[in-house]
């Protein structure tokens, strides 16, 4: 798979190297990332290494054209760590230097097409809806490319149709997703998105072991089972612009629909877990997002009620010659997301943003619900070939009425060089200070040190 992948590349490449580009009308730009971090705790281990080569390729023809992406990029993990499984792993295409091929976009528009005043595209692309800074509660078309969870924002990217129709002022879209994908997950997911106990009533943990049978179901690929539509309207008023939109599709993220366990003593002290089955339920998702400016700051602000469908996990424990059986809601009612923001740049050139965000993309369920302050703070100095973020991160609180016990801050402040045009040299750090039992609490032992370098051609 991997020589494919490469003699794929070079196909891709030839063009560019045989200098008949500009006959194709095709054109190349793109950057090569390094990047290294370094873990502050457990003996400074290196804890995450990147290296990516971002490749996208554009072509115009008359009134068409065509758009994509390609990452050809390394393990993300240093070699020899957890990644190796035997000695054949250090031989031919499973050895520590290979790399892998991901079409991240492909994508060909159609302007005035299938009529006048329309647009159609139609290949694998990134449909960003929603106007928030990283995370959108109206952004739901895409799956969330977790593999490195701590980069907010990445997504995967859908093969669908997309029309958009614009009579007037207004602009109406139109996404039809025929298959669906879910989302890409760290090694470690069970750790961080592990299913809650059964009840209040059987208030004991769920305990995972090695021989745990997980079971996946996806959905048929029948068009009913697997497809996911979205339809959104859009246009400005007062200034500012406005979207209206909504998606019928699924949680790329999988919740639990059965379980199986036993009590690991005679004092029921936990549930030992021996298989857990988990799917992909339907949502409903109806978004109403904001931007523009005032008094010379960015503002935005989004909306989006979600109407999930009804779940219900059936935990049966092993107890005795007649078997327990709890049921548990995890969604029964409509929940609402939401976030505001606003950025502005002074003029020295500090530049501060501040968004609130109800709800993260992983949460489900109005109970489930946390609150998130996200801020950054910059300056540009020595005439824009350094900058300096003195102050960025997350501030998560779970439960205002006892703050010390529920929380969970992260900050990662940074410095950044351009020694040359295109050249981008940074040097952070990730240090997390968290209490209680938050998604971001499971990282409270890895602070890291990192170093980045970047070129953009």
């Amino acid at each position: 798979m991997k020589k494919l992948s490469s003699l794929l590349l070079v196909i891709l490449l030839l063009p560019a190297f045989s200098g008949k580009t500009a006959a194709y009308g095709l054109e190349w730009r793109g950057d090569f990332t390094a990047g290294h971090r370094l873990l502050l705790q457990d003996g400074n281990e290196c804890s995450h290494v990147e290296y990516r080569l971002d490749l996208q390729p554009e072509a115009r023809l008359g009134r068409s054209s065509f758009t994509g992406q390609l990452w050809l990029s390394s393990p993300g993990l240093p070699a020899g760590k957890n990644n190796m499984g035997d000695s054949e792993d250090l031989t031919g295409h499973n050895a520590p230097s290979s790399w892998d091929l991901e079409i991240r976009e492909a994508y060909v528009d159609l302007y005035d097409f299938p009529l006048n005043g329309m647009d159609f595209r139609a290949g694998r692309q990134r449909i960003a809806w929603g106007a928030g800074d990283l995370v959108s509660p109206t952004d739901n078309l895409n799956p969330q490319d977790l593999l490195d969870i701590k980069d907010f924002g990445r997504r995967l990217g859908s093969d669908a149709v997309q029309l958009a129709w614009y009579p007037g002022d207004i602009t109406l879209t139109a996404v039809y997703i025929p298959v669906f994908t879910p989302a890409r997950l760290p090694a470690n997911w069970l750790e961080l998105f592990s299913p809650p106990a059964p009840t209040n009533e059987l208030p004991v943990p769920l305990v995972w072991k090695e021989q745990t049978n997980i079971k996946l179901q996806l959905p048929s690929s029948t068009p009913g089972e697997s497809s996911a539509f979205g339809l959104k309207l859009s246009g400005r008023l007062g200034g500012y612009d406005l979207s209206l939109s909504y998606v019928d599709g699924r949680y790329d993220l999988p919740l639990v629909k059965e379980v199986q366990g036993e009590f690991i003593n005679p004092e029921m002290e936990g549930v030992e877990l021996k298989e857990v089955s988990l799917f992909f339920p339907r949502r409903r998702v109806l978004g109403l997002d904001f931007a523009g400016e005032l008094a010379g700051a960015g503002v935005w602000a989004e909306a989006a009620v979600f109407f999930p469908e009804k779940v219900t996990t059936v935990t049966t424990i092993e107890s005795g010659p007649i078997p327990l059986l709890v049921e548990t809601k995890l969604l029964d009612k409509p929940y609402l997301k939401y976030l505001a923001g606003a950025d502005y740049t002074f003029p020295d050139g500090t530049y501060v943003n501040l968004q609130y965000i109800h709800g993260f993309p992983h949460e489900r369920g109005q109970e489930d619900l946390e609150d998130y302050f996200l801020f950054a703070l910059e300056k540009t100095l020595r005439h824009g070939r350094v900058k300096v973020v003195p102050l960025a991160g997350v501030l998560n609180i779970r439960d205002f009425q006892e703050i010390k016990n529920n929380y969970a801050l992260v900050l990662a402040p940074e410095i950044s060089w351009y020694p040359v045009d295109g050249a981008e040299i940074t040097l952070g750090i990730n240090w997390i200070e968290a209490a209680g039992d938050s998604l971001f609490s499971s990282f409270r032992e890895n602070d890291e040190v990192y170093l980045k370098i970047k070129y953009s051609f």
